[in-house]
Formats: C-alpha cells, structure tokens, sequence
C-alpha cells in the first residue's frame, strides 16, 4: 500500500513493500491520478521546507541497563515525565495526523516498555510504520516472532564481530547481539544493524560485512560517533581520523558489492560522501542531504521534548506543540537556514545545499557553535590547513558571509 503526501514541489510517496520513500514532482503526482493541491499555487518547486517530517526519532524510554559508555542518550535512568501508555499515544497521533510517515522506535531499551507492542499496533492503526532498534539484551524468541507482525524493520545495535564490537559495548555483549540477530532472522523479521563507527572499529568493517552476509541481514546503517550524551567524553580519542573519513565512500562501496549487502550512512557522514565528487543530480534523485533537523527528522524524548535531532539539545518544544510551531520556531528556523549563513570553506562549496555544512552536533560540540562547518569534512580540514594535525581548529567558525 503507498502511502502520499503533498508539498510545494510535487509530493512524497512511501511504501513499504517494497520499501521506499521518494520526493517526486508534481507531474508524478498527477500521474499517480491526484488532483492538483493548493501548495503548488506558490510557484517554486524546489524542495526547501517540507510541510512535516517524514521521520521522527521517538525515545520510547530513557531506561537501559546496558550502560554503553558511547550512549548518545546518556539512557540509564528513566526521563523524569516519561510519558505513560495515554500520552505516547497522543503523541503517536499527533505524528500521524502531522504527516510523518515513520516513527523509529528506541531509547534506551525499548523492549524496558512493557506496551511497546501495543504502542507499536496502535502506531499501525494510524498508518506511521513503526521501526525499532534493539540491543539484543531483551530479546526472546517470542518477542522476536511478535515484531515480525509490527515492525517494519528491526535493527540490532552491533558494532563490529566480537571484540570489534565489545570494546564499544563492554564484554560478552557480542554473543547477547549475535543471538538477538539469530532470533529476529528466524523469525522472519526485516532485520538490519546499526553500527556507530568510530576510529577504533573502522578496520572491522569486512568481518561486518561478511557476517551481515553470512546472517542474511539487509542492510548496514552506518550511524557517525558524535559527541552526545556519555560519548562525548570520549569523542577525542574515537573520531574518525581525516584518512578514514577519506576513505570512508570507496571502503563502503567496495564491500557492499562484494558481499550484496546494502550499506546506508546517516547524514552526518553525507561530507565524507561529497568528498569524493558525486553528481549532484544523483544525490537530488535519491534525496541524500546532509543535516536534515528540524526538517526531514526530528528526535523526540520519551517525556515528549523535541529536539532538531536525537544528537542535538532539547529545543524548549513539546511534540503537541509541533504543528503549530513547525514554521515558525526559532530554533527550528536557525537549523533550516544554517546554508543561508553558511561561513567560507562552505559558502563557496557546491555542496553546500545538499551536505548543509555537515553535522551541527559535531560542530557545536567541537567548536563551539552550530553556525561552524562541520570540522571533521575532509574539504574543511583541508582549508585549515590541519591534514596531519589534532584537527581541532574550526574555520569559518566565527565568521559571517
């Protein structure tokens, strides 16, 4: 069943079997056989800011008792107003009836919930596809066979075989993931990893790969170590070098073709991808952008707080305040703009309307400030002059176009 809705320059449509989402003209919405909508009487058919987002990062809990030194959520203890059954609920309609076509599901542990299923239906009920993303630790097999009936995909947190894996995670926590892997795939349930890539675990990735293969997994998203939560005592000594980042596309290409398994990038790491000069058409067709807050995603807490990101701070917002203050919200605004006032190396790239200065957790973190390029872009290190270097300079950082 496809699932559409309007937007100034023709529309979204979604579908999940087979899965996609595409941003299509309004030619292709005419010949989807729908009427013409309002929002075209504007003229301009560029994409700018969507009408909602198609993805909102929804923390079911903050509780886990996984305690990973690199938890971007600093999850442990659960948020002081966690929302209760009810009021998920109306959050989950708020998401619907906004627009969102996907919630991910996580935390903390999501499966602490003990309605996450029921959470999940409902999500079905209003037409969001709920996805997930376990650690393995709560898993059983008949957990397993229920989210096959719910979930559109499921991740399994993993990143790397083994001791790749553990010096992340703590030990003997690869075993619990491989068997979370073993009982979602058993169970038919989409299944897929999501792995947080640092310097440390970038050599592993070809045991990954050929596991991923080896289990039958379909995909590898690939999720930057940002500085967030418990992970950014630790960013310093786990950031990619500029090598890997360099390195980062061809390595993924490389081995995605080798052993047919699909690799996917957050958009934090779209600079590593323009980088290496890819066609700008190809990137518009398939909507690759680099930061997407406060407009194609957003990161919501599970007592309701949004954020532009999951990776970002709290932006004064409630998810029942979102369709109201969706195009209007300062901060919101600041996030969407951030090319209009984008500093030099950025303003003379021809990437800047599709990378948009890369990750604004990384610089704010870094250097101090979300209006900095993102310092970790092989081209931004390059203008500083930092190839070899700490790379900890920030240039543009202070400057206005």
């Amino acid at each position: 069943m496809m699932k559409w809705r309007y937007e100034k320059f023709g529309g979204i449509v979604a579908s999940e079997d087979p899965p996609f989402l595409a941003m299509v003209d309004r030619q292709f919405m005419r010949e989807l056989g729908l009427a013409a909508s309002p929002l075209w009487e504007a003229g301009r058919e560029e994409i700018g800011v969507l009408s909602a987002p198609t993805e909102v990062h929804l923390a079911a809990t903050n509780v886990c008792g996984a305690h990973c030194p690199h938890c971007y959520m600093d999850a442990g203890a659960p948020d002081a107003g966690q929302m209760d059954t009810p009021t998920f609920k109306r959050a989950l309609r708020v998401l619907a009836e906004f627009g969102v076509f996907h919630v991910a599901l996580g935390g903390g542990e999501a499966l602490e919930r003990e309605d996450l299923f029921e959470l999940a239906g409902y999500a079905r009920e209003l037409g969001l596809v709920p996805n997930l993303t376990v650690s393995g630790r709560l898993l059983t097999h008949d957990r397993a066979a229920h989210m096959a009936r719910l979930f559109g995909q499921v991740n399994v947190s993993l990143d790397g075989v083994g001791v790749a894996h553990e010096q992340f995670r703590g030990e003997r926590t690869f075993a619990t993931a491989d068997a979370a892997v073993e009982m979602l795939v058993k169970s038919g349930v989409s299944t897929g990893i999501n792995c947080v890539l640092g310097a440390r675990n970038f050599d592993g990735l070809p045991d990954l790969f050929a596991y991923a293969k080896n289990k039958q997994l379909n995909e590898i998203e690939f999720l930057r170590f940002k500085p967030a939560g418990r992970a950014r005592s630790l960013y310093e000594r786990e950031r990619m070098s500029y090598e890997q980042n360099v390195q980062l596309l061809p390595v993924l290409q490389q081995l995605s073709q080798e052993h047919g398994v699909q690799a996917k990038i957050d958009c934090s790491f779209v600079p590593m991808l323009c980088e290496h000069n890819p066609p700008r058409a190809l990137l518009e067709a398939t909507a690759t952008y680099g930061c997407e807050a406060g407009n194609v995603l957003l990161g919501i807490r599970s007592d309701g707080t949004v954020g532009g990101c999951s990776f970002l701070g709290r932006l004064g917002l409630s998810v029942f305040d979102l369709p109201g203050a969706w195009t209007t919200h300062e901060a919101l605004r600041d996030l969407r703009d951030w090319h209009k006032r984008a500093p030099e190396p950025c303003a003379s790239c021809e990437y800047l309307d599709v990378c948009k200065g890369g990750c604004r957790a990384v610089a704010e973190y870094v250097c101090g400030s979300i209006d900095a390029p993102d310092p970790d872009c092989p081209r931004v290190v390059r203008a500083g002059g930092q190839v070899g270097s700490d790379q900890n300079d920030c240039p543009g950082a202070g400057e206005k176009p």
